[in-house]
């Protein structure tokens, strides 16, 4: 039998197979009123396969709370709404609490953290715990573990890891006390092992309680790995049912959940720590999203059980779908963060790209029409694939046409940036997903005026997309040039110095392609961090085969990429020696390379031997104006570029190919 799929024992609970999934804001914590939409969502992930599905941090008292968008178990009204969820899961999976501290990360003035150190991602400085106060604390997380069991969780998880609190008194960066809770390391531990006991001490004896350890802070200075290994093993003896192996700080400079990481990257930390701590059930997570890697971590023997938080986003059933060997149907998360860590801590609702209806679930409940409609969409970009999906989803007639021989749109062209070859992954999901539900897939042809008044469908969606702008400018014929679309098609070949005018989110991608051709690797990935240190971890200098300089009149380069990855992405092109420039006027292209004015009147020459041209898109419609000026009565939408090509990305195409769907009538 495969292993992915045989029971374990955590505690006195059995998990049907090595899959949780793992802690993830979904931005509708700390409110009442959303037990259902908590439920709706949870519970569609219980019936995709998962056996334990921990929650968002909840704080075990007031200052721990994170933000305003977390619950306090403390608080009446917030136990309450956990009650209720719980009692609408009742039957369908095992809920497990997280509880949590957040220490310094606490976006408050009244943080509070062992030292008075200001967390380089916060405003705030912490206030010193006393000791006292850590007694205090300590007797919170006994409490709250007492009310999670009270209001029906069958499991919990103590927040040891990601730089929040119990995190902070074990690394020396943070914690410079000298006392019981600090100094030497076997003390800075104690306020970990002091909460575990209490929170085992208020639940009944073999009650499932998981540690989320960090198996690596990613902090230059942070403790060893002997150091790591000594706390699994303390926390082992102290009867905890597992250590879930967590990654990172979030003032990291190392990027550890984006598409800059390979796949699996950090399941070694894992495996070396489950090595030297025999005897407890050992969790990975960071990265793996598909089953290949999942089914490598289990033959390799790496982990016991595999935690994942997003791939859940993008496909509730990927449990299922790996079990039942239709893996080709999953719609696999992308590692892009846009829609869910980039909305956690915008203090939005939860999303993802992949998958709009996640945590909408009760927005987009349609049972399927009895008056389906022949439904057309132009074109397949992300817009006009989910689209098509959702409609066929919803029992409509649909076809799909698509004047390129491949599916994807701006998704197929994006896959050939470095880390970006995860959208190929959506790209085969639609290829598979789209056909199981009935789609007519035309390839290699164009939809024309005659097409549509032949076929006459009932509904149109026009997905058609953009279109790369037109860009002049004086003396451009004395250097070769090419626009985006012709460098990463392999159109237009570039030279050894190369300057990219435009520098928006297209832009830095291009710039990333012109300087590192291929997909990280581990082997790569680990020496760009000097991962292998494990306590100097940080991005290494080191030149590109070619000088890349990214140009932009105004604004900041990157717009439109996610805040959560986008300093990690300018960070490796500056390490590379990338250039950036803006707030500049373009003058003209000589033999010898770019002239600009900068805002100080000052001429500027930047040497190049080759031009690549991100000057922003415009939407083709012509096809849609065309129709509906013949045909003003039909139901047509636009979606997509084709709508609004400004600020066009993924999320917002995706969206609007579901919206799109449940506006058929």
């Amino acid at each position: 039998m495969n292993p992915a799929f045989t029971p374990i024992n955590i505690g006195n609970f059995t998990l049907p197979n090595r899959f949780i999934m793992g802690s993830m804001h979904l931005g509708v914590e700390g409110e009442t009123g959303t037990a259902e939409r908590m439920a709706a969502f949870y519970g569609k992930r219980f019936e995709g396969g998962v056996g334990l599905i921990v929650t968002g941090g909840i704080s075990v008292n007031e200052e721990g709370k994170g933000s305003r968008t977390f619950f306090n178990i403390q608080n009446p009204d917030h136990a309450k709404e956990l009650k209720r969820m719980n009692e609408l899961l009742s039957g369908k999976g095992t809920m497990c609490a997280q509880l949590f501290h957040a220490g310094r990360y606490a976006a408050d003035r009244n943080c509070v953290a062992p030292s008075a150190i200001r967390a380089p991602i916060n405003r705030y400085v912490p206030k010193a715990l006393t000791e006292d106060q850590c007694w205090k604390t300590i007797e919170d997380f006994g409490v709250a573990a007492k009310l999670a069991f009270e209001s029906g969780f069958g499991a919990v998880e103590i927040m040891g890891s990601e730089g929040y609190l119990l995190n902070q008194f074990f690394s020396p960066v943070t914690n410079q006390r000298d006392d019981f809770f600090g100094g030497d390391a076997k003390r800075r531990m104690n306020l970990s092992i002091e909460v575990l006991r209490a929170v085992k001490k208020q639940l009944p004896e073999g009650f499932p309680v998981i540690f989320r350890m960090s198996g690596i802070d990613l902090i230059p200075g942070n403790p060893t790995f002997e150091e790591v290994v000594q706390l699994a093993n303390v926390l082992r003896d102290e009867k905890v049912s597992a250590l879930n192996i967590g990654i990172g700080w979030h003032e990291s400079r190392i990027p550890t959940i984006s598409q800059l990481v390979p796949r699996g990257a950090w399941v070694s930390i894992a495996s070396r720590i489950k090595e030297k701590t025999p005897g407890i059930p050992i969790i990975a997570s960071n990265r793996v999203n598909d089953p290949i890697t999942m089914q490598k971590v289990f033959d390799e023997k790496s982990a016991d059980i595999i935690s994942m938080a997003r791939p859940f986003l993008a496909d509730p059933f990927i449990v299922k779908k790996f079990q039942t060997g239709i893996s080709n149907r999953i719609n696999t998360c992308v590692a892009c963060n846009q829609a869910c860590l980039d909305h956690a801590f915008q203090e939005k609702f939860v999303s993802c790209i992949v998958n709009p209806e996640a945590v909408h679930e009760l927005e987009y409940s349609k049972p399927k029409t009895k008056d389906p409609k022949k439904v057309f969409i132009i074109g397949s970009g992300p817009a006009g694939l989910e689209a098509a999906r959702a409609s066929a989803s919803l029992g409509h007639k649909v076809t799909l046409y698509e004047k390129a021989n491949l599916l994807g749109g701006q998704f197929q062209l994006a896959s050939h940036i470095p880390g970006k070859s995860e959208f190929k992954e959506t790209i085969r999901y639609f290829s598979n997903e789209l056909p199981a539900l009935g789609v007519e897939i035309k390839l290699n042809t164009a939809a024309t005026l005659t097409l549509l008044e032949k076929e006459n469908p009932n509904v149109i969606i026009f997905a058609s997309g953009v279109k790369p702008r037109e860009f002049t400018l004086k003396g451009l014929e004395n250097l070769p040039s090419g626009n985006y679309t012709e460098y990463l098609t392999g159109k237009f070949k570039p030279g050894k110095r190369v300057a990219v005018i435009g520098g928006g989110g297209i832009g830095v991608d291009v710039a990333h392609r012109l300087t590192e051709e291929g997909d990280p690797t581990l082997s790569s990935y680990d020496k760009k961090y000097n991962i292998s240190s494990f306590t100097n971890a940080a991005v290494q200098k080191e030149k590109a085969d070619r000088d890349v300089a990214v140009f932009r009149r105004n604004g900041k380069h990157g717009a439109g990429l996610g805040p959560t990855t986008f300093w990690a992405l300018k960070q490796e092109l500056e390490s590379v020696g990338v250039e950036f420039y803006h707030g500049l006027t373009y003058k003209e292209v000589t033999k010898e390379g770019l002239k600009v004015e900068l805002k100080n009147g000052e001429e500027f020459l930047y040497p190049c031997d080759s031009l690549v041209l991100c000057v922003g898109q415009e939407k083709e419609t012509s096809l849609y104006e065309e129709f509906k000026n013949k045909y003003p009565e039909k139901q047509v939408v636009v979606i997509g570029g084709a709508k609004d090509p400004q600020n066009i990305d993924a999320k917002r195409a995706f969206l609007e190919g579901l919206e799109a769907a449940h506006s058929i009538h």
